[in-house]
């Protein structure tokens, strides 16, 4: 659905922002870090972050690591592409990869991780996104033991356009 001007061509498309996320094995776990900065402060997720423009979904997901895990990746496959609906923001595209630490680096907290742990299909935390549920559930082969709750679709918002 899009919303249109009766009076001119203009159109409003609400384009979904696209997101990546890395399931970084380590120690025969997946690798998550706890929020320090909102949404979710204090909540746990996967390491990842937005697409820049005219950035490969890949190079963001090893960037976003870099970021966010101190540690260069090596991507090792695709988890799965996934859409995430919002409620008071555009939707995304969701983009999930396995990987590993590159060279055998040893991962520690970025500025926006006040901790990481290695937990297994039976040990999951409290999740910061929902999506991320539905990731680590297809990264461990089936639903995980505690569930986050789902997404709500998005409220469409009214034309703002006026001629």
């Amino acid at each position: 659905m899009f919303e249109a001007c009766p009076n001119d061509d203009f159109v409003l498309w609400h384009d979904p922002k696209v997101v990546t996320s890395v399931g970084v094995e380590l120690d025969g776990g997946v690798l998550l870090g706890r929020r320090s900065i909102e949404p979710g402060l204090g909540l746990w997720c996967l390491p990842g972050g937005f697409v820049n423009d005219d950035e490969h979904p890949r190079d963001a997901a090893v960037r976003e690591c870099r970021e966010e895990i101190q540690a260069d990746v090596d991507i090792t496959g695709l988890i799965g592409v996934y859409h995430i609906a919002k409620q008071t923001a555009p939707s995304m595209v969701g983009i999930a990869y396995r990987g590993r630490p590159a060279n055998g680096v040893c991962p520690t907290p970025g500025a926006e991780m006040s901790e990481q742990g290695t937990f297994s299909a039976g040990s999951l935390p409290e999740l910061a996104f929902p999506s991320h549920r539905q990731i680590l559930d297809e990264y461990f082969g089936g639903p995980s033991p505690t569930a986050s709750p789902p997404s709500r679709g998005r409220a469409r918002s009214q034309p703002r356009h006026t001629p």
